[in-house]
């Protein structure tokens, strides 16, 4: 049983670093290839869909070249980089969901496993646990601060104070209850946010030994 679920880990493991890793690229020169074509010009209806095409097939060739070598020393990479990317996704997350921070949520989730396999591979001599899965947890939850500082901001921009609001029942959101739930609503997602990385740094780490 014990096998089973080492190489169970394995696998995801090995997956969520390809993923994790591998959009990068093809996210970057998305970026790149539209902001460039928006200062010069080139962005037209009928250009977007072969830039789009462009940038996947240039992060993919990247990818073939270095995408291997990320994946096996994905423990090694610097922190700053690592968090950088985790910072970056966040935000891509946030607009994915159309500014619901369930993607950030599951990136805290990601967070900790990494940060359990890590110690888990290091050794407990090289790192300590405790320490180290504390300072994650909270460099997520910070990440969640700032996540749940952008939907308040998106939330301002979209004149939602006063707003007529029909989710489950019909009422206004006067700006004394949207700062409540602001509030209220973001110490939650960020004391969730620690349990969560924490507790699967923890887990992943326990099930790694």
């Amino acid at each position: 049983m014990g096998r089973f679920i080492k190489t169970t880990l394995k696998i995801i493991e090995s997956l969520v670093l390809c993923v994790f890793f591998g959009i990068v690229p093809v996210l970057l020169c998305l970026v790149a290839l539209l902001t460039i074509c928006f200062f010069t010009g080139l962005l037209t209806d009928e250009t977007g869909p072969y830039l789009g095409l462009s940038a996947l097939a240039i992060g993919i060739i990247i990818d073939c070249l270095f995408l291997k070598r990320w994946v096996k020393n994905a423990y090694q990479i610097n922190a700053k980089i690592v968090g950088g990317l985790y910072i970056f996704y966040s935000v891509c997350a946030l607009g994915f969901f159309m500014g619901i921070p369930i993607g950030c949520i599951f990136l805290g989730v990601l967070a900790g496993f990494y940060a359990g396999r890590k110690v888990s591979l290091a050794g407990n001599n090289q790192i300590n646990s405790r320490g180290y899965f504390r300072r994650v947890a909270i460099f997520s939850s910070a990440v969640m601060v700032l996540i749940c500082a952008l939907i308040t901001l998106w939330a301002i921009a979209g004149n939602m104070i006063g707003h007529e609001v029909e989710f489950p029942v019909s009422f206004t959101l006067t700006a004394p209850l949207f700062w409540a739930v602001v509030f209220a609503g973001g110490a939650f997602l960020v004391l969730l946010q620690y349990w969560l990385t924490s507790t699967a740094a923890k887990v992943t780490f326990n099930l790694s030994n």
